[in-house]
């Protein structure tokens, strides 16, 4: 009886055979992506963010950091207002640092990124918003590493009275009108807004981190109600700047009062 594991045996002929077809395969493989257009040839071409959020205090690893990622997509002129050009991959999203300090970001199409980092509930503060934003660029196949390093700040609390119910009773958000604006301004007139955290039957809460030791402004603005700050004084209605400066290690706090509606 023959034995079937006998290796079968290639003749040079067969092997420039069996190379030219392969061949053949890659090069129609090649065509179909590219046929489909940049963004489909572009999705083979990816890559890794990874790193390290670290403290700026003593190094230490920083858990539960999140990461918000971007891609920055190439641009086209249209009239007087760019548009993305036409392929780009248009990449967003967050991940969450493990008990290292570690993230990656795993199968991202080659650009340039964006990387920001905040720390719910402590108040690091997020490069993105203090500082020079981390750039970086992301190259086929190659592993693209971002430590961040976040310097650690207090919350600046704004609580607004509002006894008589006249601001809308929901959060402020992106998807809802802004019926009161409350941030810092700081530098050369940057503004920063503050999150609306919660809302009750008296009024409602605003945080943000801010850096301590730093000349800063509150500014409070509205086209709907009527308010007046901690010391009594009227907001005025192109908005008020109110300057402090927040001691490291201590939460800055101030109230301000609505006191009617804009009429």
């Amino acid at each position: 009886m023959k034995n079937k594991y006998v290796a079968e045996v290639t003749t040079p002929e067969a092997t420039v055979r069996n190379g030219i077809r392969l061949a053949f395969l890659c090069s129609l493989a090649i065509f179909f992506i590219l046929s489909q257009g940049p963004a489909a040839a572009q999705a083979l071409a990816v890559s890794t963010i990874s790193g390290t959020v670290t403290t700026a205090d003593d190094g230490s690893p920083i858990m539960g950091a999140n990461i918000h990622y971007r891609r920055v997509p190439r641009l086209v002129s249209a009239g007087h207002t760019p548009k993305v050009a036409p392929g780009e991959s248009l990449v967003s999203s967050t991940v969450v640092t493990d008990v290292k300090g570690a993230f990656a970001a795993p199968n991202l199409p080659a650009g340039d990124y964006i990387v920001c980092a905040d720390v719910p509930s402590q108040p690091y503060l997020d490069p993105c918003r203090w500082s020079s934003t981390p750039r970086l660029t992301v190259s086929s196949g190659i592993p693209a590493l971002q430590p961040l390093v976040l310097k650690k700040g207090v919350y600046l609390n704004v609580r607004v009275n509002d006894p008589k119910g006249l601001l809308p009773p929901f959060l402020n958000g992106p998807l809802r009108a802004a019926n009161l604006i409350v941030g810092v301004v700081f530098g050369n007139g940057a503004f920063l807004g503050a999150a609306n955290t919660s809302i009750d039957s008296a009024g409602r809460d605003f945080q943000m981190a801010i850096p301590a030791g730093v000349p800063l402004k509150v500014w409070l603005f509205s086209r709907h109600v009527t308010l007046t700050d901690f010391s009594g004084k009227a907001v005025v209605s192109t908005g008020t700047s109110i300057p402090f400066q927040a001691t490291s290690g201590q939460d800055y706090a101030i109230t301000v009062n609505v006191t009617g509606l804009v009429q």
